[in-house]
């Protein structure tokens, strides 16, 4: 694998350290690490809200639900494991890479869409973990006391976040199973008080409602986790690899991040969408929380218990999935920063958008995720593939060289935002092919 070595001791001094192409000692992520850490993104309360939304917004039964979650969650794992290949082989992080395809300036406006997404989920996370915890202490001790809760969980989850990714790896590999586990048996019990069995609700009648096209559910469940596609270098990274890996096969090569990703978000997806169709199929809510409270009104011990494995879902994907690439990001706009203090700023930043009110449209913020994650992906893969055709040069990644602003990059994000938000109930399939048949024009004609 090609690694620090192959850049110059000038530009080794001048680069923040968290931002150099992973070195072989420091891959120590295993396969299960990267498992665990795929799962913990996807095991979330939003997770649990966006099937739900989907659901009861009408128009489509809960198996055809699952269906569009499968396709959804089914694209993400592709073309995460295109991503990953540039960790995987390069040991480079998004913040760099994107460099070569928008230049040193342009690479920021790339930044700050990929950050959006991680800071606005982050901050409506935050808030419905606090939400969970707080429901607790009002069981407990008839008292809310929310923004307490909220600054002290805040600061303890930034504060592991802040330990770096084998920290947040250590957690997932402690809350995971105990996620599934809690997951099915809320179904479980769900399902008996209502005396109801699972494929009545599966194959139930549509509600009353129209919804939105079946290619746009699609975008639904992809959308924020798309965020996870252009991460994908930054996990691959840290993977330990196997010997004579640099002269092996693309499939060869990531065949075990095709198996991490394909479980970790297709399996992990398809099991919390369910979770989140029985519980809104049965209370009528899309809150988490509201579903808990409405399903377990009489039983204090299993409202309490589900609380509890809402936080725990909540602080998984928090760090892995938003804290984390944030917190790169941000050290490539303040590379003075320790890893530390970017982690406290993505935090405070996070808190201060406010972004938990938009927490019952968030079937439509993952469509305009969608729209705007898509045109960098469709940069990202046809510049690695199809421009660079796999081939990066880490001494020109790395140097002051690359123009603050390349043409071709940011003319195609531009048009491809655009057209995005125009179609947005079509999101990605809109702006993805859109995007990546313009730059590649503009590419091979600037000959780039």
């Amino acid at each position: 694998m090609n690694n620090g070595q192959n850049i110059s001791q000038e530009l080794l001094a001048k680069a923040n350290q968290e931002l150099l192409p992973t070195q072989e000692k420091d891959r120590t992520l295993k396969t299960r690490d990267l498992l665990v850490l795929c799962s913990s993104m996807v095991i979330n309360v939003v997770g649990l809200v966006i099937p739900a939304q989907v659901l009861l917004r009408g128009g489509y039964s809960p198996i055809e639900v699952l269906v569009a979650c499968f396709f959804g969650f089914l694209l993400v794992t592709v073309l995460i494991t295109l991503t990953g290949d540039i960790g995987t082989r390069y040991g480079v992080p998004f913040t760099i890479f994107i460099r070569d395809c928008l230049g040193k300036q342009g690479a920021k406006i790339g930044a700050i869409c990929r950050a959006i997404v991680c800071l606005t989920w982050c901050g409506v996370i935050l808030f419905l973990g606090t939400q969970a915890i707080n429901a607790i202490i009002e069981i407990v001790t008839g008292v809310s006391m929310f923004w307490v809760i909220f600054i002290t969980y805040a600061s303890l989850q930034l504060f592991n976040a802040s330990r770096n990714v084998d920290s947040m790896s250590k957690f997932g590999t402690l809350a995971v199973p105990i996620l599934a586990c809690g997951l099915v048996s809320l179904v479980a019990w769900l399902l008996q008080e209502h005396q109801i069995s699972l494929p009545d609700i599966v194959t139930a009648s549509p509600l009353e409602g129209t919804g939105f096209s079946f290619i746009t559910v699609i975008a639904i469940f992809s959308g924020g986790w798309l965020s996870e596609a252009l991460n994908g270098s930054d996990l691959t990274r840290k993977l330990k690899l196997p010997e004579n890996s640099a002269s092996s096969s693309f499939f060869a090569r990531n065949k075990r991040t095709i198996f991490c990703f394909g479980l970790g978000f297709v399996g992990t997806g398809l099991l919390l969408t369910l979770a989140g169709l029985i519980s809104a199929y049965l209370t009528k809510s899309d809150n988490p929380i509201g579903m808990l409270q409405i399903a377990f009104a009489d039983n204090a011990t299993i409202l309490i218990i589900s609380c509890i494995i809402i936080v725990f879902a909540q602080w998984t994907v928090n760090t892995c999935a938003n804290i984390f690439p944030a917190t790169l990001i941000m050290l490539s706009f303040f590379p003075k920063l320790t890893f530390a203090k970017a982690t406290w700023l993505v935090g405070l930043i996070s808190i201060l958008m406010m972004p938990w009110l938009l927490l019952s449209y968030l079937d439509y913020v993952q469509m305009i995720f969608s729209a705007i994650l898509a045109p960098i992906l469709a940069i990202m893969l046809v510049h690695y593939y199809l421009i660079r055709k796999c081939h990066l040069n880490l001494e020109n990644l790395y140097s002051d060289d690359i123009p603050n602003w390349r043409k071709p990059g940011i003319t195609a994000l531009v048009i491809g935002l655009v057209s995005g938000m125009i179609g947005y109930n079509f999101a990605f399939f809109i702006a993805f092919p859109i995007t990546a048949i313009i730059y590649y024009l503009l590419a091979k004609k600037a000959n780039i």
